[in-house]
């Protein structure tokens, strides 16, 4: 009798202990959501596709200060962040736009700065080390740009396209690749580290994801400043005329594990503001048989993949106004492919 007793005992113990943590339980997580739900809001929260890297770098635009001296300097340009508007965007005037978002570790540099800080010019080098500049530099990142195409077609009436930039260090006029591809003696980038003339034009090695103000989007390699591979428009993809819409792209660049294969996504929000859904629109994977030069700047092959980090990416137009109500940067756990 005792021992049955006993075991009710314990039996109705355990069964409030359980109801009390379950209740503690419960109201710890309705407190989360609500707290996290009020932060998102506050914040204006962005979707995001991929997990962000726990020790990743990350960025998002300073509606009070854009030029925030710490990871975007773009003050000697007066087209970029001319005006902020009534609805709170930033107007960029038609220009030759470069907007570089650095990572905190390397911050806001100059083209000479970069310069001076680059590991090496060597592609097959750089394949090797991982990276520009540092561990920290972008690699595997999901870019988000909440905008509007201020004008249908800009100034001279034409397709243009807006495009996110990644995995280069810097595009010097100065430094461009003046000779024919065709006929560049490859024994010249053997140890382009050691050349007395620094093959600057190395530095445009990148990847481009494009959306036209028609709607339409396209992907392209630089495999050095200036030679491109340009795909055509995705004749799948029409999004229409999104002159005066405000729209969400996203650029996502990442590596297959081994990093031998580059995979790049392009997603667009073009229904709810930027806030989402976002839905993916065009992919492509660069195998390493995207582009036929390559091995100007020392990769062991003509189509090799950039699978480096930068220190910056880039927002790029010509001769477009626009107006930016958001950006975000984040170092992201890639998926496999």
């Amino acid at each position: 009798m005792i021992v049955h007793i006993m075991i009710i005992s314990i039996l109705i113990f355990l069964a409030i202990s359980y109801f009390i943590i379950s209740n503690e339980w419960m109201f710890v997580s309705a407190q989360s959501i609500k707290e996290n739900k009020l932060k998102n809001e506050s914040t204006n929260y962005i979707q995001q596709i991929y997990p962000t890297k726990l020790t990743g770098e990350v960025y998002r635009f300073n509606n009070s200060k854009p030029n925030d001296m710490i990871q975007v300097n773009e003050n000697e340009d007066p087209t970029i962040f001319s005006k902020k508007n009534t609805d709170n965007s930033w107007r960029v005037d038609p220009g030759k736009t470069r907007i570089e978002i650095f990572t905190k570790d390397a911050g806001a540099l100059s083209e000479e700065n970069l310069k001076l800080k680059a590991t090496s010019w060597n592609y097959e080098e750089l394949r090797k080390i991982g990276y520009w500049l540092s561990a920290q530099d972008w690699k595997n990142i999901e870019f988000t740009l909440i905008f509007k195409f201020d004008k249908p077609s800009a100034i001279d009436n034409k397709e243009h396209d807006i495009s996110i930039v990644t995995r280069s260090i810097f595009h010097d006029i100065e430094s461009e690749y003046t000779g024919d591809p065709n006929d560049h003696d490859y024994n010249d980038n053997e140890n382009n580290n050691t050349n007395p003339v620094k093959p600057y034009y190395c530095g445009g090695s990148s990847y481009h994801n494009n959306l036209s103000n028609e709607g339409h989007v396209r992907m392209k390699k630089e495999q050095f400043h200036v030679e491109y591979d340009i795909d055509e428009y995705d004749k799948n993809v029409n999004l229409g005329d999104l002159y005066n819409k405000t729209i969400g792209i996203k650029a996502i660049v990442y590596n297959s594990e081994d990093n031998t294969k580059v995979k790049l996504e392009t997603w667009i929000d073009t229904e709810n503001q930027g806030k989402g859904p976002y839905k993916k629109v065009q992919e492509r994977i660069d195998k390493g048989k995207w582009g036929k030069y390559m091995k100007i700047c020392g990769a062991e092959k003509k189509g090799a993949v950039i699978s480096w980090g930068s220190p910056n990416v880039v927002i790029k137009t010509n001769n477009v106004q626009f107006e930016i109500y958001d950006i975000e940067v984040r170092e992201i756990v890639p998926p496999q492919f």
